[in-house]
């Protein structure tokens, strides 16, 4: 062992350095390699769906984010600039915010007479009560309220309150892209589609949900940068348990409506761009491309060659776990 170290320090000598600064400098080459994955790789989940002439990534959004938080990478664009097509959810263009006022307003608003609160037990509307107080609004537009849009509602303004905004979203960012790219833009489904998949619930189940969202109601604002904070360094089992797990095992009904039902209309129109050649770029909420029912799951069972991408290859493949979340300040 002696003569052993005293060879190799013969040899670090003759190569003019010392055996000190030849393991630093080893180290400094282990740490730029692990330091270059970790930028590369550490980046909202992205997925690539192939055959034998066409590709298809896939990109989970989150649809309301810090204007702080730090999350576009140069391979998700450069995965977004070779595509030709970009399929969205659905239009949130000027059109689309037109539709979606009249579709809430019809479908959101009680027009039979009576109130929420009408269908709500004492506890019921002691949470609602303390939910309009500490997000500042008012228990009359509330009650006025389908229990499912009274939910969304109250989701929205603690996610607001907490500094998180859907106009700076990965959805909006792409869409803006995506139209001063001159992009063949698709959207998966209709906005009516999409509020139905929420309005057209069983009245017991959306009263569930309401209850759920305002006994939450304090936490959902931090919850929501977690979850924020997780997608953005591609923390997909964190948020597989998050988003997924809980609603499949809670509200079955829910779960089907919102995820596996739509995921498997989707996967229709995906598969009918991949039977043509060529490039495309799919952006949807990330919680339809996670867990055992989702779009990726449906492109498999179509018979796509579906995996994880990741543009850095080298090892080693840096765990996310311990991923550096960036904000800009």
């Amino acid at each position: 062992m002696i003569r052993l170290f005293f060879s190799l320090l013969v040899i670090s000598v003759l190569m003019g350095c010392s055996p000190a600064e030849t393991s630093q400098s080893a180290n400094d080459s282990v740490s730029e390699r692990v330091q270059d994955a970790r930028s590369r790789n550490d980046a909202p989940a992205l997925w690539v769906a192939k055959d034998y002439d066409s590709t298809l990534y896939l990109f989970g959004t989150v649809h309301l984010l810090p204007d702080d938080l730090t999350w576009q990478r140069e391979d998700m664009r450069q995965a977004f600039d070779a595509a030709g097509t970009i399929f969205f959810e659905v239009d949130t263009g000027p059109k689309g915010q037109v539709d979606a006022t009249v579709l809430t307003t019809s479908l959101g608003l009680r027009s039979d007479g009576l109130r929420l609160s009408d269908r709500l037990d004492n506890y019921q509307l002691n949470l609602m009560e303390a939910a309009a107080n500490n997000g500042d609004l008012t228990i009359a537009a509330l009650d006025a309220m389908q229990p499912w849009l009274a939910a969304e509602y109250l989701t929205f303004a603690a996610a607001q309150n907490a500094g998180l905004s859907a106009e700076l979203s990965a959805d909006e960012a792409l869409k803006s892209r995506a139209a001063r790219s001159g992009k063949n833009v698709v959207y998966l489904e209709s906005l009516e589609t999409q509020i139905r998949a929420s309005a057209d619930l069983p009245e017991d189940i959306q009263i569930d949900i309401l209850t759920e969202t305002m006994e939450k109601f304090n936490t959902l604002g931090r919850d929501a940068i977690e979850i924020a904070e997780q997608w953005s360094v591609g923390g997909t089992d964190y948020l597989t348990n998050k988003l997924v797990q809980p609603m499949k095992s809670r509200s079955p009904e829910l779960y089907a409506r919102l995820l596996r039902e739509r995921n498997k209309a989707w996967a229709t129109t995906l598969s009918r761009f991949m039977e043509d050649s060529g490039t495309g770029f799919v952006a949807v909420g990330t919680a339809h491309l996670l867990g055992e029912d989702s779009l990726l799951s449906e492109l498999r069972e179509q018979g796509y060659s579906v995996q994880r991408y990741y543009a850095f290859k080298g090892e080693p493949v840096i765990d996310t776990v311990d991923a550096t979340i960036q904000r800009t300040r």
